[in-house]
């Protein structure tokens, strides 16, 4: 995967949701603002 840029559109993935849904970046495409938290050691 390559490296995110400041000020440039982020690639987009696709992540599973806590209730087991595939959720897609550019299912947010039409928000203003998307906050990713990514948490490790939490299981």
């Amino acid at each position: 995967m390559s490296r995110a840029e400041l000020n440039k559109p982020a690639p987009n993935f696709t992540l599973t949701d806590f209730n087991g849904n595939e959720i897609n970046l550019t299912d947010f495409q039409t928000k203003k603002n998307v906050l990713l938290v990514f948490n490790r050691g939490f299981f």
